[in-house]
């Protein structure tokens, strides 16, 4: 059997206040900040299984929306091998329990999967 997937925190970084091209004081926004995580299996079955989950969970976010101080996963860029998501500083430990959810549904799927073949 193949080893979990799993996601492992590469760093938080907070992202730079914007320039806006002029010398007026800059908006002050709520800061932001990018969570980076590696994927720690890359097998054929654990991508399929993790795509699967983020399509079922990117389904719920359409069909119930997200609340105020929740950030959309919609908002996360994936590659085969990482994860970057830019949020507010103020819910990245939402962001963080998303992605944790996401790694416990996908293993799932991939256990279903491989039950299957």
């Amino acid at each position: 059997m193949s080893r979990p997937i799993r996601f492992s925190e590469i760093e938080e970084a907070p992202d730079p206040a914007p320039f806006n091209g002029n010398s007026a004081a800059p908006r002050l926004a709520e800061p932001t900040l990018t969570l980076r995580c590696r994927l720690l299996t890359t097998d054929q079955d654990s991508l399929e299984a993790l795509r699967y989950a983020r399509r079922a969970m990117l389904r719920e976010e359409w069909t119930r929306g997200v609340e105020e101080d929740e950030p959309s996963l919609e908002d996360a860029v994936f590659s085969a091998s990482e994860v970057t998501w830019s949020v507010r500083a103020s819910v990245a430990a939402s962001g963080r329990s998303k992605l944790a959810e996401l790694v416990e549904r996908a293993n799932r799927a991939r256990a279903d999967l491989t039950a299957r073949k």
